[in-house]
């Protein structure tokens, strides 16, 4: 197939090495300009393709110094013009940040086709306006995780430290799945894992994004560490999985919210499943282990940081997730004290406004919808006739 992969960082490199790998067609499109990662992309377009240490080659998922051989993919076209990177492909790939939806969708969805795959990784409803500014019919697929953890080491060079052993998508409208999913498992394995794995809608998904419990809650709990490292002990930084996420406080504070999510999960019609019970879903092969003890092996030869609690863990995470996650509680009458309280505690320390920046349901222009005409609207794409008019 033709892939065409937006986004030069880590995911969009590494997914842009293995769908290479795995005989597609691929180009890489970086849509920003003197943000991040310019180096990288312009040493991939000196090298016309890619350098990746694939670790979990060699069963090794940690970003060790014993790493795998580094190898190298040739891709079809390295570029950042929009229209010649999404025209004629078979499936589109988006790995930016979901803050930057909005913005990117009225750059390029006008260039989508009728039947094009689509695929937002992460979500976050974001097809939503993807889908405001495309003329034509592609399917719209969401992730809640990227197929793989990835970091980009040097200028060119992506290693890849993980990939999952399944990932569920969501589409929408929910009523072309079975299109899509025909599309979409033939791109890697961890997306060939049957219809009735698929989400029931980009709402599930977006709920079903880990990080939306272990990015938000592990920063914030680790945010007092930071602050210490940074007075006492400036050569060190913490590890959010390894140290946060060990702590008793940390682990409240995953069972109250999870609870809130899955409350709003069975409200929306979808299957209410426990965050560890999706991670192992996600991660294992064998479905049988315990999910809490394979959390463990992973937090603990996960890589330090973040280095800062002003990070994408935060920005993109709670205003995006935990925001939306709050706006749908509230649309069907749930109590959503420890995400609200999650969302006002960032905020604070911040001193943002994150339910005011948050993609809400305000924000995505369905607020006005009633419970049965929103879930109609994302299942269908089928608005009431009086927001038409609107």
């Amino acid at each position: 197939m033709k892939i065409t992969i937006i986004g030069a960082g880590n995911a969009g490199s590494a997914c842009a090495f293995m769908a290479a790998e795995a005989g597609h067609k691929v180009t890489l499109l970086k849509t920003s300009n003197r943000i991040t990662h310019d180096d990288h992309f312009e040493a991939m377009v000196k090298n016309k393709g890619i350098y990746c240490v694939d670790n979990t080659k060699q069963g090794q998922f940690t970003d060790s110094a014993d790493d795998a051989e580094k190898t190298f993919q040739p891709l079809e076209l390295i570029t950042r013009d929009p229209k010649e990177a999404i025209v004629g492909a078979d499936v589109v790939m988006v790995f930016i940040q979901t803050t930057y939806h909005p913005a990117l969708a009225a750059r390029i969805a006008k260039y989508f086709q009728d039947d094009q795959l689509v695929i937002l990784v992460p979500g976050y409803a974001g097809s939503l306006f993807y889908s405001k500014y495309c003329p034509n019919n592609p399917i719209f697929a969401e992730g809640e995780s990227t197929p793989n953890d990835a970091r980009v080491v040097e200028p060119g060079t992506v290693k890849v430290l993980f990939k999952n052993a399944r990932n569920a998508l969501s589409f929408f409208p929910a009523t072309r799945q079975v299109e899509g999913m025909a599309i979409a498992s033939r791109l890697f394995p961890a997306y060939d894992i049957g219809i009735e794995s698929a989400r029931k809608h980009i709402f599930d998904s977006a709920l079903h994004n880990p990080n939306i419990i272990v990015h938000t809650i592990g920063l914030y709990v680790m945010y007092p560490m930071l602050e210490y490292c940074a007075k006492h002990h400036p050569d060190e930084v913490p590890y959010m999985y390894r140290d946060a996420l060990s702590t008793k406080m940390a682990w409240l504070m995953i069972e109250k919210l999870d609870a809130e999510k899955m409350a709003v999960q069975s409200a929306l019609g979808c299957k209410a499943i426990p965050y560890l019970q999706a991670c192992l879903f996600r991660n294992e092969e064998d479905l049988n282990q315990d999910p809490r003890a394979v959390f463990e092996s992973y937090k603990i030869s996960s890589p330090p940081g973040p280095y800062s609690f002003d990070n994408r863990y935060v920005t993109e995470d709670v205003p995006m997730g935990l925001a939306l996650l709050s706006s749908l509680g509230e649309k069907f009458g749930i109590d959503m004290p420890e995400c609200n309280r999650l969302i006002e505690m960032c905020g604070g320390i911040l001193a943002r406004d994150f339910f005011t920046e948050g993609r809400t349901l305000a924000a995505l222009g369905l607020d006005e919808l009633s419970k049965d005409e929103l879930l109609t609207y994302i299942t269908s794409n089928e608005l009431p006739i009086k927001t038409l008019i609107a």
